[in-house]
Formats: structure tokens, C-alpha cells, sequence
């Protein structure tokens, strides 16, 4: 009983560390990881996600680059919290406490990028917001992997 409860606390010492800017070293050996047991269908769902995070996360570097603010605008505004409001309940009580720390905080990067982009239309604000919000795609996937187990 021990066990999981230690490992939660180095994970979320490790968390801290990388999202306070620390570089986390991918390791070669095994996938020593947190699994996150979901279905095949959650599974999808959430790499759909991921895929959709990175998807915006490009249009907004280009669409910036260009100063096109509507286009940064809209790429962030997909992913932002309308999107966590979509996740579904069963998902979220299957994620560990320190998964659902960084889980916000990528919906609300988001969520800045578009107030920006409304708002003074700072290139290097923007630009600032996006290398945040990077860290705490980094954190995530260096603690956690998805495994499906089928009920």
C-alpha cells in the first residue's frame, strides 16, 4: 500500500521538477512509465486528443511566425477548455492525481494563447505561452503511457 503512494510523490517531485524546467533524459530501458489502464476506444480518444494538441500547437507556431492572430486565434481556441469539457467522466476518474495536474494546464495554455490573440496580439507572448505549455506536454509524456485492458 505503500508502494503506489511513494511512487505518486516522486512522480509528482519529478513533475514539479520538469515543469519548473528541468530536462528529463528519455530513457533507452524499459518503459518504466505510470500506466494509465484505458479501453481501446478511451485510448483513441485521448490520442486523438494529443494528435489535436500537436496539431494546434504547429498552426499557432505558423500562423504567429505570420501574424495572423485570427488563425493563432482559432488553432488554440479548438483545444482549449471546451475541448476538457468534452472529456468524458469515465476517463477522467481512471487518471491519477498527478496526471489530472498537468491535464488543465495544457486546455488553459491553450486557453492564454487565445486571450492573447484577442487581446495585444503579441508575437513573443504567444510564443512564450507555447513554450509553457510544451513543458507540460514533455511532463505528461515522460510519466505516463496509456495500456488498453478491455473490460
Amino acid at each position: 500500500m505503500v508502494r503506489p503512494l511513494v511512487k505518486k510523490y516522486v512522480l509528482g517531485a519529478l513533475l514539479s521538477c520538469v515543469l519548473g524546467g528541468a530536462v528529463v533524459t528519455p530513457s533507452i530501458a524499459a518503459d518504466d512509465r505510470e500506466v494509465i489502464w484505458v479501453t481501446a476506444k478511451e485510448k483513441s480518444m485521448l490520442m486523438a486528443e494529443m494528435r489535436a494538441f500537436l496539431h494546434a500547437s504547429q498552426k499557432i507556431l505558423e500562423s504567429n511566425l505570420s501574424g495572423d492572430m485570427q488563425a493563432v486565434e482559432e488553432a488554440a481556441r479548438l483545444v482549449g477548455v471546451s475541448l476538457f469539457k468534452d472529456t468524458p467522466e469515465a476517463i477522467q476518474e481512471k487518471l491519477p492525481i498527478t496526471f489530472t495536474m498537468i491535464g488543465p494546464r495544457a486546455y488553459m495554455g491553450f486557453e492564454s494563447i487565445v486571450d492573447e490573440a484577442v487581446g495585444r496580439g503579441d508575437m513573443k507572448v504567444i510564443f512564450s505561452h507555447l513554450a509553457q505549455l510544451q513543458k507540460n506536454c514533455v511532463a505528461c509524456h515522460a510519466l505516463f503511457r496509456f495500456e488498453v485492458k478491455e473490460d
